[in-house]
């Protein structure tokens, strides 16, 4: 499928690609750009921008809120079916679509930054200015109206519409997918609505920019192995950025009980007598605090059991997070884990050699320091908004990929031995995941962290040595 494709060729004064994904709801849009987004982060920066309005994520988040849900949900079937009919829209309708398109202005902005600092960029969805309507064209223009003012706003719509059109990709993967196949994987949307865009689709050209036409009802490695190769001839085309790093990032990881906090600490006193050396705690500390909590008088081990039990819940896929207060609580500890990351990249950035105990990753929600909220459901608006927020800063900081991983593998016996205040479920779980962590395709090796102390610090020096880092 890549052969069909027209010569490739850079953009004139572009530095980096802008990759595109684009398609019907159910198409696979997500799925397909989450791998492509972990393969194009490998070789270079890479910013994922989702450039849709997300109007109906909107109503199916508010939904579930008391009062207002049942109200939202009712207007917006109300004006499903004008728009369906071709009635005249109401004000409500055509001031929400203008507010909603300007959002959708607001992240293109978002993306454009991103792409002037040097990042290679792919977008879930893409602006166009030809079909106005639900397929990523303008909105208002799209309702049937009578108002002056409509019409005004409608004009200052498609202005802004025009110039993001005019900003063409370097790729458009094109997912294409029948209705029925739409509404199997999306079954809480509107059939109508699916239907205009998968009839509006293919009539795109997205001002002649190369298009790769996909088939997303294949299955989904057919899928991705022509995507990958049409990426790669796109990112062939811009030279990878040099790597503005000064120093040198090395990261242990591992199981509670696997030596990571001794042994960094060791080797930051045995490395800063060759060159400036720092040691950076990544975790988020939760543990040593709630076991803190428990040697309080009298209502400490209640405490921590209750703050245990919430803590098991929210990182549990499957289970529900436990109320509010419990999110805010795991969001903030996240935001301080964010803070020691920046601390981590202004001094590595900065030339020196930084090790840290544990890294933080996005692959494994809940789990081996990954996002704290993205593991459990929720149907509360406020929690989802955190975990979306909350996960694009572990995003971030995995992109920012160490130059050597260092997993500490032990096991769980002997992970208890060392650490017996801790939980043998917990740490099982930890032993199981970590082998399946790539922290974004960074250098990892592997050390046997069962052995005696001074073995394991031997062969960490060794693989250090190796990799031409010391």
């Amino acid at each position: 499928m890549c052969a069909d494709l027209h010569p490739l060729t850079p953009i004139l004064g572009r530095k980096q690609p802008v990759i595109a994904l684009i398609g019907c709801d159910g198409s696979g849009k997500s799925t397909v750009g989450s791998v492509l987004l972990e393969e194009m982060s490998k070789q270079r920066p890479t910013a994922f921008c989702h450039l849709g309005k997300q109007a109906g994520n909107l109503e199916r988040a508010l939904g579930p809120v008391p009062l207002i849900g049942s109200l939202v949900s009712k207007k917006a079937k109300s004006e499903n079916k004008r728009i369906q009919t071709g009635k005249k829209a109401t004000s409500v309708a055509i001031v929400a679509g203008f507010v909603l398109s300007m959002r959708r202005v607001v992240r293109f902005s978002k993306m454009r930054w991103w792409h002037w600092r040097g990042y290679a960029i792919l977008t879930d969805r893409y602006p166009q200015n030809s079909l106005p309507g639900p397929m990523d064209g303008p909105t208002v223009a799209n309702l049937n109206f009578t108002q002056h003012w409509a019409g005004l706003l409608s004009r200052f719509e498609r202005v802004f519409y025009a110039r993001m059109a005019r900003f063409k990709p370097d790729l458009v993967i094109r997912l294409h997918v029948d209705i029925e196949t739409a509404l199997q994987r999306k079954p809480d949307h509107v059939r109508f609505k699916l239907e205009r865009k998968i009839s509006d689709l293919p009539k795109l050209s997205f001002n002649g920019a190369p298009i790769l036409e996909l088939d997303s009802t294949q299955p989904l490695e057919t899928v991705l192995t022509h995507a990958k190769e049409a990426v790669d001839r796109v990112l062939a085309l811009y030279p990878a950025p040099a790597s503005q790093r000064e120093g040198v990032l090395v990261s242990l990881v591992g199981c509670d009980g696997s030596g990571k906090s001794s042994i960094s600490a060791d080797l930051v006193k045995c490395l800063g007598r060759m060159r400036p050396t720092m040691y950076g705690y990544l975790g988020l500390g939760s543990g040593d605090l709630g076991r803190r909590i428990g040697t309080w008088p009298l209502i400490g081990p209640w405490l921590e059991r209750k703050l245990t039990k919430k803590a098991k819940k929210t990182r549990t896929k499957g289970e529900k997070i436990p109320g509010l207060v419990t999110a805010l609580v795991v969001f903030g500890f996240s935001l301080l884990r964010y803070k020691r990351f920046l601390h981590v990249k202004k001094a590595v950035d900065q030339g020196h050699f930084v090790i840290t105990d544990r890294y933080p990753q996005a692959e494994i929600p809940g789990q081996c320091d990954g996002p704290g909220l993205s593991a459990a459901q929720t149907n509360n608006p406020i929690i989802r908004l955190l975990a979306r927020i909350e996960r694009r800063l572990y995003e971030k900081i995995a992109a920012y990929r160490p130059d050597l991983v260092i997993v500490l593998d032990v096991d769980v016996d002997t992970a208890l031995g060392r650490k017996p205040d801790h939980d043998r479920e917990a740490l099982q779980t930890k032993i199981e995941l970590m082998p399946q962590l790539t922290f974004g395709g960074a250098d990892c090796v592997h050390v046997d962290a069962r052995q005696a102390y001074l073995a394991v610090k031997e062969d960490i020096a060794a693989q250090l040595r190796k990799k031409r880092l010391i």
